[in-house]
């Protein structure tokens, strides 16, 4: 799964009449953003407060019906998990979710991936069960943060042209 961030239209073009030191900036800023938007997806997946229910058994699907298959504890899972509710950010139990999280930028673009393969699934739900969004809440709660520093990156792409 991936969402893409891009600058805010007015301030990059700010940031270009900078020429190569607001270009420069603007890197800096765009790719802090998304760093910090996968800083705390990850948080809310491993802090976040989950209310769901507890599980004390492994489960896995065979021939289509989810079955349990012994215990967890023994497993190298600790002997219970408590996984989210619907609405909330999903509940880690083994690490792989936010593992496959990771923050790339590509000059005035940044991409946040999950690459786990069920990530979309936990972020969007499915038929069978509810959202668990964990990427959309950390893009949202950063939208001022990126447009703080943009606007730190044109003061100091400014000041590096005015020398």
């Amino acid at each position: 799964m991936k969402m893409t961030l891009q600058g805010d239209k007015e301030l990059i073009k700010a940031l270009r009449k900078l020429g190569t030191a607001g270009e420069k900036h603007a890197k800096t800023a765009v790719f802090a953003t998304a760093f910090k938007i996968d800083s705390d997806a990850k948080k809310a997946i491993a802090n976040g407060p989950k209310t769901g229910r507890v599980y004390t058994e492994i489960f896995r699907t065979i021939n289509g019906r989810v079955v349990p298959v012994g215990e967890r504890a023994g497993n190298n899972l600790s002997a219970s998990h408590q996984a989210s509710a619907p609405g909330e950010a999903p509940a880690s139990d083994t690490g792989r979710l936010i593992g496959s999280g990771k923050a790339t930028s590509d000059g005035l673009s940044a991409t946040v991936n999950f690459a786990a393969k069920y990530a979309e699934w936990l972020e969007f739900g499915t038929v069978k069960m509810a959202e668990r969004p964990f990427l959309r809440p950390a893009v949202e709660v950063n939208k001022q943060f990126f447009r703080d520093r943009l606007s730190l990156a044109i003061e100091r792409a400014t000041a590096e042209v005015s020398k």
